[in-house]
């Protein structure tokens, strides 16, 4: 039975798509590894991913397939459940963000419990499986390109909100790079947009980032996206 995000993403569905200038990657120039324990899942994922375009550089179900996988095949990024049977794949998530730190990651899930400790680690793409598919397609083009994605629908569960504060304690220019980055920017396509330096724009999501009580810039985009959607 196929999951809800193969349907069309419904006119009323607050998400987030790339600004001018953004650096999301067109599908077709995509390579993506996918990694799920469920064998109805990796083939409906492999098949939608097809249909839009994509490449699936490879699959794998298990930690030890997955690591595998990532250390040897060249992919563009990687599709990941957060839970791989009785596994959980954060510590795999974490070993390939040591490896490397810039390495394109969007985590699957079906739960919002630990998402937050997943925004700590560095992953830069969320999204929820029973999203609509655009969805899903378009954080594998957003997070390919070097920016973040986080899905409205769990943009509450990514940040602690009893320890976050306001989004009001921002400058306007804070607030202004951090809606860019909810739109899908990655540092260098802001700095160009603004006419600033990439030191001046990584200083602004730093200091952003600290006012929010976040760990992470991923953590403040997704203060950004649950404001979007309570609008």
């Amino acid at each position: 039975m196929m999951h809800s995000f193969f349907h069309a993403t419904p006119s009323n569905i607050p998400a987030m798509t790339p600004a001018a200038g953004s650096d999301a990657v067109e599908p077709d120039q995509i390579e993506v590894i996918v990694i799920d324990d469920h064998l109805g899942m990796r083939k409906g994922l492999e098949l939608l991913l097809r249909q839009e375009g994509l490449r699936v550089a490879g699959v794998a179900s298990g930690l030890e397939e997955a690591r595998a996988l990532l250390a040897r095949r060249r992919h563009d990024v990687a599709l990941i459940d957060i839970h791989l049977g009785a596994d959980n794949s954060l510590g795999l998530v974490e070993e390939r963000l040591r490896i490397e730190p810039e390495a394109a990651i969007v985590l699957h899930t079906g739960y919002t419990e630990g998402l937050a400790d997943a925004a700590r680690i560095g992953a830069r793409g969320f999204v929820l499986k029973s999203s609509p598919a655009p969805r899903l397609i378009e954080a594998l083009r957003i997070v390919a390109g070097g920016g973040h994605y986080v899905d409205p629908d769990l943009a509450a569960a990514l940040v602690e909100l009893s320890s976050a504060k306001r989004l009001s304690v921002l400058s306007p220019r804070e607030m202004q790079i951090l809606d860019l980055l909810a739109d899908g920017l990655n540092g260098h396509a802001i700095a160009e947009h603004l006419f600033l330096s990439p030191e001046t724009v990584r200083t602004h999501v730093r200091n952003a980032t600290t006012k929010l009580g976040a760990r992470t810039r991923v953590q403040a985009v997704a203060l950004v996206v649950g404001a979007r959607a309570n609008r």
